[in-house]
């Protein structure tokens, strides 16, 4: 069912669900925007590339300069998924020229004997959970260093390690007695539009664009949209997205006739940005370069994001955006003075443009790519 092809030079990306798991259109989520960015700049490098993922039926689907091959009967994303996923994709290389490019981190399970690359979008592990003490802080505690374990474990087995941001970079260095893995920075990035969005004066549009997750700031930035609405009438909010947190958003925040739930495709995240005045991005943990709040800055909104992961790369507090601790009443606070300065918010917003213009653009995100490629 499987049919080899015959190239050169092969790129070989293990991911588990960069289609839906019937084959029929792509997931939805930041890993999968990144692996469909950066296919064209390994065909650019001479690569013929290949993704494989987990799926409900086998199915090789072929698209414009990619095949994509899923396999059945795998279970939930893990080792044995990952396992068996590597040992199809060997069955395809060429050990002397090809290289197996692992989507996240996560999908290594052994050394092989081919060029290997890893992408490590963020820690994972951040996440604080509810407050506890004696025996069950221990087991919480313990139960983060054999994360930190099994993670340096695993990283040590790809040849070189791509990172997103520089908070898993410095942790590894804080964790490890000496780096026994080539770690390489590279930043995410985002479309830069010409010239900076102007925004209508008349009202002051706020975009929440996440998944709905509680990690992701769900419940935080909703309770906080009914104490801004209460003071700011002239504030309208959109919540663009979806996930498993929408019935509680909704039950929340349907009674309100300026907040407005849509839908949208990664695709258009820019021209859904492009009239705010304010972007939130509260997450609570699991963050690398946020992919939102990039493409929030470069449409020239100003943004408020909370103090984690590699979100901190990016916003210098006071600047280019406000950087806060992740609970309500900083985020009320960053919001409230947002709306109410409209000179401090237009200076934000200038600063958020400028600095992924020079930074996070596709060019330089391309270019740094290139460089580990082609070496």
């Amino acid at each position: 069912m499987f049919a080899d092809k015959v190239n050169n030079m092969r790129a070989h990306i293990i991911y588990f669900n960069f289609l839906k798991p019937d084959g029929e259109g792509f997931s939805l989520g930041g890993i999968q925007t990144y692996i469909l960015n950066l296919i064209p700049v390994l065909r650019e490098c001479g690569y013929e590339v290949t993704v494989y993922q987990r799926s409900q039926i086998n199915f090789h689907k072929d698209f414009d300069g990619y095949d994509v091959y899923g396999l059945k009967n795998l279970k939930e994303p893990g080792v044995e998924v990952a396992t068996a996923l590597l040992d199809f994709t060997l069955s395809h290389v060429n050990v002397k020229d090809d290289l197996i490019l692992y989507g996240c981190e996560s999908c290594i399970t052994r050394k092989v004997d081919c060029k290997t690359i890893a992408i490590q979008h963020g820690i994972s592990w951040d996440i604080q959970s509810e407050k506890c003490s004696g025996l069950r802080y221990m087991r919480k505690f313990l139960g983060k260093y054999y994360t930190t374990w099994k993670t340096v474990r695993r990283v040590e087995k790809a040849d070189q390690l791509i990172c997103v941001d520089y908070n898993f970079v410095n942790w590894y260095r804080a964790v490890t007695p000496y780096v026994r893995t080539n770690l390489v920075t590279i930043p995410n990035f985002t479309a830069i539009p010409q010239e900076m969005p102007q925004k209508d004066s008349d009202v002051i549009n706020i975009i929440f664009a996440r998944r709905f997750f509680p990690h992701r700031g769900t419940r935080l930035f909703t309770d906080v949209v009914e104490r801004l609405l209460d003071k700011w009438p002239v504030v309208r909010i959109t919540i663009a997205g979806d996930g498993p947190d929408a019935s509680y958003m909704h039950g929340k925040l349907d009674k309100f006739s300026n907040v407005s739930f849509i839908s949208y495709e990664s695709k258009d995240s820019m021209k859904i940005h492009a009239d705010k005045h304010i972007a939130v991005v509260p997450t609570l943990g699991s963050e690398g370069t946020s992919l939102s709040l990039l493409e929030a800055m470069a449409s020239g909104c100003a943004v408020v994001c909370t103090n984690v992961g590699g979100m901190t790369n990016i916003v210098l507090d006071g600047y280019n955006g406000l950087c806060i601790e992740p609970s309500e009443q900083p985020l009320y606070d960053a919001l409230d003075k947002l709306v109410a300065d409209t000179e401090y918010r237009a200076m934000i917003q200038r600063y958020a443009y400028d600095t992924v213009s020079k930074s996070f653009s596709r060019d330089k995100w391309r270019n740094n790519w290139k460089r580990v490629l082609m070496s």
